[in-house]
């Protein structure tokens, strides 16, 4: 639910969703926040003249989750009316969707899904594992498939997205959580389904519909399909890659093409993805060095997605990336590689504290982020594992950093620092999965 006001009729409670100037070169750590401070208000009214607030993130008297009287401000272009129920075309299991006023993202306009946060990820994380562990069944099966020849079974693909959607819809974090987690032994299927879901709940962020959530994850899944037909030891590769190890990886876009070319049945938001997730908007991409518009939104996130996935997550040949560097790396190609919108909406989707990140605190502890708040976003709910002294606790309890939990008294509870992947020798496979 977003509209568009001037600086003066901002007021405490407001979340800011975007500014009319680029968030870089600005005072604020994040790119979308919740306006709690008489400081951050005037820094607001001396920087901007206008901004886009949210109403649905909002908080008190600024929260309006079915009200129509705040759009009047919209720039919206012709399309529904601000509030319409979201129709459940593929019968999925979700609530009640309520779509709010119009977006526009790299050239697509969509009416956006106002997703409630009702569920906790405690509750969809039994749900969620059924999902993630029949996808990666699914990945296996296709690989099967297609090194057999035959073709991928299309009906199967969207049965099973359709369970990854329907978390994704209840409760993100669960998805988001297991694909931290539960790593296999085979990097392209544990790759394929960490852009899956990563590209979903970005869509989900966004306010994208199931529908095209569905879409997401479809594309998500089939987009890297050609590297069956390479060679292993190059995917597998220990180690980097020459120039025409590079060339000879590039080729799987097209022998994904080829392979999926008599699958009538995939749908062209899908097929968009397949073709040009590697294509960037300034031309440097591949295949087809495809410029500006020509790539397209589903396209550009996927390609992000794609690449944070590669950077966040731990290769053969390196370790996981530190988050503010893979932050940093985003930003350097905001504009260029990717629309500056679009990179700047994906890095408020990951966040400073993405689900699994491990963080100390300021009482010493250690924890695990299991929950992200997306109003409050620097008070996420964290899985204590360590106590002050460093030492395991044997039942690790969780604090909601949003219910400012005391550490003594008039001290809350605040993280003071992001930890590296097995810091302490840490596996929080081992707490909670």
């Amino acid at each position: 639910m977003f509209e568009i006001i001037s600086t003066q009729g901002l007021q405490l409670g407001m979340f800011v969703a975007d500014l009319d100037r680029p968030w870089l070169g600005t005072p604020f750590l994040l790119q979308g926040f919740l306006l709690e401070n008489v400081e951050d208000l005037a820094a607001l009214r001396d920087l901007c003249r206008f901004v886009t607030i949210d109403r649905g993130r909002s908080t008190g008297d600024e929260y309006r989750a079915d009200s129509t009287q705040h759009f009047k401000a919209e720039k919206r272009a012709p399309g529904p009316p601000p509030l319409i129920i979201y129709p459940n075309k593929r019968k999925l299991a979700i609530p009640t969707l309520v779509v709010g006023t119009v977006r526009e993202l790299a050239g697509r306009r969509f009416p956006a899904i106002h997703y409630q946060e009702d569920i906790r990820i405690e509750e969809e994380l039994p749900r969620a594992r059924t999902s993630f562990d029949r996808t990666q069944e699914l990945l296996k099966d296709l690989g099967q498939q297609v090194a057999t020849g035959k073709l991928p079974d299309i009906e199967h693909i969207e049965t099973t997205v359709d369970g990854l959607v329907e978390c994704v819809v209840r409760n993100p974090d669960s998805l988001l959580w297991l694909a931290k987690l539960k790593q296999t032994d085979n990097l392209t299927y544990d790759h394929t389904l960490n852009v899956a879901i990563h590209l979903m709940a970005f869509g989900r962020h966004l306010g994208l519909s199931p529908d095209d959530l569905h879409m997401l994850g479809m594309g998500g899944l089939l987009k890297d399909v050609g590297f069956i037909s390479l060679p292993q030891e190059l995917i597998h590769k220990p180690s980097g890659l020459t120039r025409e190890e590079r060339e000879r990886m590039r080729e799987h876009v097209n022998l994904g093409r080829e392979m999926l070319a008599d699958q009538l049945e995939i749908p062209d938001m899908v097929w968009q993805i397949v073709l040009k997730h590697h294509e960037r908007i300034d031309g440097s991409g591949y295949p087809a060095r495809l410029h500006g518009d020509e790539v397209g939104l589903f396209a550009e996130m996927a390609g992000i997605t794609d690449s944070y996935c590669a950077m966040i997550f731990p290769r053969p040949f390196r370790p996981a990336r530190n988050g503010q560097w893979v932050i940093d790396e985003l930003n350097s190609m905001r504009g260029h590689r990717f629309t500056a919108s679009v990179v700047d909406e994906f890095i408020q989707f990951v966040g400073l504290y993405p689900v699994g990140t491990l963080v100390e605190l300021n009482s010493g502890e250690v924890g695990v982020v299991v929950e992200q708040n997306r109003v409050r976003r620097l008070k996420p709910r964290v899985m204590i594992l360590l106590g002050p002294d460093k030492t395991r606790n044997q039942s690790a309890g969780t604090l909601n950093l949003l219910n400012d939990p005391m550490v003594s008294q008039g001290i809350p509870y605040r993280i003071i620092g992001i930890l590296p992947p097995g810091a302490h020798d840490i596996d929080p496979r081992e707490f909670y999965l």
